[in-house]
């Protein structure tokens, strides 16, 4: 295991730390053998039993929950194992959720995935949800929340077919809750939490109800409980599906925290897609050495092993005093906020030409694209930028 994020000498400062890229191919190993172990599959039955699911593959079975635990762990399983690894650096995050700030505009589309399969982890939290909850009575009853962030998204080109199995999927999806149409195409999204992350931000010795439990425990017994042998330190929290062809909603539109979190995901993918001179991306890849690829061959890992490092290039990347000032307004529990980041945030220019050569006879083909900050004027002029306030001397007055 992983010791970064486990520990926790001031609870109230507790921030998601992102491990180094080099360790994202054990990270993944442990997550694939996971799903594939009796309590995983346990965990995954009672978590869908207690309905804390976005997706649920119902089949007419005697213990459906439990078929249905099945079905998404093994899915998970071998989507993990058949993943490109990918971290996404802190201001590549961030360029993702403020460009994200209004929905793609295009129709869903797989071109966009930067492999079929893939996990991607971020250096900031993309998104996170409160649960309330409160004290023991002992304490008061005072109430706390408890916040959970999203640090990780698994990925892979999805049907609802399962084998011959008669399957049939109830899904809460950006596009509303439905009964998946057999013939759907989509792409899956798999998100992930650091494991007991929203208890971490929390004094151990609180005492607070555990539905797990079915009693009081302290924070700190909750968070030892999760510390053990083959825990991976990335769970799983949430998924959802994005339907090939179909458009996110308008902005405005209730997106709940998953459909949110995809925006961001697919805004990534949309930066790291494009290439040229609109290219926002650069990536270096960190290779797996050959006693790791071994081990992932023993595990049944069909992926290669090596880690994408994700970077905005030079030219796109705000100041580092920008993005110390915007790392200083968050708490690390949550997704930073990029105020200070981009005097002009990222925006979207739908519809844009790919070959304006072609484009008179109809042989071009149009992409929504993410420009980058900029300043409008003319070439070689001094630049105007935003300033603080201007104080004016007044001759009278001294």
């Amino acid at each position: 295991m992983l010791d970064s994020n486990f520990s926790t000498p001031d609870p109230a400062n507790w921030r998601w730390t992102a491990p180094e890229p080099r360790q994202l191919a054990e990270m993944r190993q442990q997550m694939e053998e996971w799903q594939r172990t009796n309590i995983g599959l346990m965990a995954m039955k009672n978590s869908l039993t207690d309905g804390n699911s976005s997706l649920f593959p119902y089949i007419n079975v005697p213990d459906p929950a439990a078929t249905a635990a099945l079905v998404l762990c093994g899915q998970e399983a071998q989507r993990l194992a058949e993943a490109r690894l990918y971290y996404a650096d802190e201001d590549t995050t961030a360029a993702s959720l403020a460009a994200a700030a209004t929905p793609p505009g295009e129709p869903v589309s797989a071109d966009r995935l930067p492999s079929p399969s893939g996990l991607m982890v971020f250096a900031d939290p993309i998104g996170s949800y409160a649960v309330n909850t409160r004290t023991a009575a002992g304490q008061g009853g005072a109430p706390v929340q408890l916040h959970t962030p999203i640090v990780a998204v698994s990925w892979s080109l999805w049907r609802p077919h399962v084998g011959r199995v008669p399957v049939e999927w109830i899904a809460n999806t950006v596009h509303g809750r439905e009964l998946v149409h057999p013939a759907e195409h989509g792409i899956w999204l798999t998100f992930y939490t650091a494991c007991g992350a929203a208890l971490r931000g929390v004094d151990p010795g609180t005492m607070l109800h555990s539905p797990a439990l079915g009693d009081t425990a302290r924070a700190g017994e909750l968070v030892a409980a999760l510390d053990f042998p083959g825990r991976p330190e990335l769970t799983w929290d949430n998924e959802t599906v994005l339907f090939l062809g179909r458009k996110f909603p308008e902005a405005g539109s209730p997106l709940g925290t998953t459909g949110g979190w995809a925006q961001t995901v697919y805004t990534a993918w949309q930066l790291m897609s494009q290439t040229g001179e609109h290219a926002w991306t650069e990536t270096e890849v960190v290779p797996r050495d050959r006693a790791g690829r071994k081990r992932d061959r023993r595990a049944g890992i069909t992926g290669d092993g090596d880690v994408n490092v994700v970077r905005l290039r030079a030219s796109h990347r705000p100041s580092a005093e920008a993005t110390e000032r915007d790392r200083q307004g968050c708490d690390g529990r949550r997704p930073p906020h990029t105020d200070y980041r981009w005097e002009v945030p990222p925006y979207r220019s739908p519809n844009r030409c790919l070959n304006t050569r072609l484009h008179a006879v109809g042989g071009c083909t149009h992409a929504e694209r993410i420009i980058r900050q900029h300043v409008n004027g003319p070439k070689g002029k001094p630049v105007r930028r935003p300033r603080g306030p201007v104080y004016v001397w007044d001759k009278v007055a001294a």
